[in-house]
């Protein structure tokens, strides 16, 4: 029988049973991430390589980062379970399967990234948010009694015709209006029971078709990439700190906030990562700037979009910016 407690306080004895408590971090992350669709997962695909990726993470978090909320308090969570007494189940709980455990917060920052890198999936997470506002204002949830996501049905108007996801499609695609609120009313009545809001999106966008990519995306107030620019981002790349050109690195790859917190020197919490993007985005902005004969207080690009824009301009002059180094 597995015994998380006793492998955690081993590994922050002397780092024993390593393999086997990352061998039950897979496990649990894989069996907690069963249902999370690609978007949620680092490149926005669901590998064997992005979960075991998930699960380093999550490991190197539990061990390394302290979170101030509850029940860590300025701890690590492993000091945490350990100086607690924690067993199994509250371990499992914190570590995996809870809104806030250690996992969920590192799936919730990859989708976030993946939301900002990827014009078609940012379409899908509003029209999923425009769906799930208009269920609330006009749907009723129904009991849930297995503790997993509410399901949702028209206010009660008598007895419903049951029909096949097939046949409800068909006939919405029929649908002369493309409306949200014309087809979430006409899909629910359609299918005859309660609904989950990730199936119904799922729904509408297969009905509205997302946007082509280039049609989706978002103008930038920066200036045009050109070569004055990029000698400018050369040389202010060149007068950075180790430390700096790290946190810009990290950015390259995806990072989420624990990660660089973890591999970034000088980086503490979420705060402090702020203040280094802010510092270092300025000092390129600054560049930038001087380069185009632009006056800064005509700056309307943050400090992040400039560096998103920056690591543009720094991969293809350093291709192994974005790689992680092997010890």
């Amino acid at each position: 029988m597995e015994d998380l407690a006793g492998l955690i306080a081993g590994f922050a004895t002397d780092e024993q049973f390593a393999q086997p408590l990352r061998d039950s971090f897979i496990k649990h992350v894989k069996q907690a991430t069963a249902r999370y669709p690609n978007a949620y997962f680092e490149l926005g695909q669901k590998t064997h390589e992005a979960v075991e990726g998930l699960a380093d993470r999550s490991f190197t978090v539990c061990a390394r980062v302290e979170k101030g909320r509850f029940p860590f308090c300025a701890r690590t969570p492993f000091a945490t379970f350990i100086e607690e007494r924690f067993d199994d189940p509250p371990i499992r709980y914190h570590s995996f399967y809870a809104k806030l455990s250690i996992t969920r917060e590192l799936l919730r920052d990859d989708y976030a990234f993946n939301v900002r890198r990827d014009p078609v999936l940012r379409w899908k997470d509003d029209l999923h948010r425009q769906v799930g506002s208009w269920l609330k204002e006009n749907a009723t949830a129904t009991d849930n009694t297995k503790g997993g996501h509410s399901r949702w049905i028209l206010p009660a108007s008598g007895p419903n015709l049951v029909r096949s996801e097939a046949t409800v499609l068909e006939k919405l695609k029929a649908q002369p209006s493309r409306e949200l609120e014309v087809l979430i009313p006409a899909a629910l009545k359609l299918f005859g029971q309660a609904i989950s809001h990730s199936r119904l999106s799922n729904w509408m966008a297969e009905i509205l078709g997302a946007p082509a990519q280039e049609d989706h995306m978002e103008t930038s107030s920066l200036p045009p990439i050109h070569r004055d620019i990029r000698e400018a981002v050369a040389e202010a790349w060149n007068e950075l700190t180790p430390n700096e050109r790290a946190l810009i690195g990290a950015l390259a790859r995806g990072d989420d906030y624990n990660t660089l917190i973890t591999n970034v020197p000088g980086l503490r919490d979420k705060s402090s990562v702020s203040r280094a993007v802010k510092n270092c985005g300025g000092q390129f902005i600054e560049a930038i700037h001087k380069a185009m004969g632009i006056p800064m207080q005509s700056a309307s690009a943050t400090p992040k979009e400039v560096l998103e824009r920056v690591v543009e301009v720094l991969l293809p002059m350093l291709p192994t910016l974005g790689q992680r180094e092997v010890s």
